[in-house]
């Protein structure tokens, strides 16, 4: 069981997988700083790839995370090594959003995830917005 690890021209933006717009709880830290404690958001939608999530705190572009977080399915909880790809300021908030690509994921949790997200699309016909819990 190994891990895979995404490579890519960081000035491309290509979207390989189909999003879920889904809330999920969602624990991150800083990936340098193994001792720090996790800190806890709301991931806004989900795909294979990665995630998009609400803060407070806008984290450097490129920054190296441990995202850890569970399907509804009940199983072991996904952890991956993630990068922040994008961020931007909420209008009329303090709050942010930060685009979350993940690095390095076993691909069975990527496949759990892809399946997740199909079942989604397919169940409500579009993306649902819903809450996981």
């Amino acid at each position: 069981m190994g891990m895979e690890t995404e490579v890519r021209d960081p000035g491309v933006e290509r979207r390989v997988y189909p999003r879920l717009f889904r809330s999920a709880e969602v624990k991150y830290r800083n990936f340098l700083k193994p001792t720090k404690e996790f800190s806890g958001t709301l991931a806004k939608d989900i795909s294979a790839g990665g995630l998009r999530i609400s803060g407070t705190q806008i984290l450097p572009k490129d920054s190296r995370l441990v995202v850890e977080f569970s399907l509804p399915e009940g199983l072991r909880p996904i952890r991956t090594i993630a990068r922040v790809a994008w961020q931007r300021q909420k209008a009329y908030s303090e709050g942010c959003e930060l685009g979350i690509r993940f690095l390095e994921i076993m691909p069975e949790d990527r496949d759990r995830i892809a399946d997740f997200v199909e079942r989604g699309v397919v169940i409500s016909g579009n993306f649902p917005s819903a809450d996981l819990s």
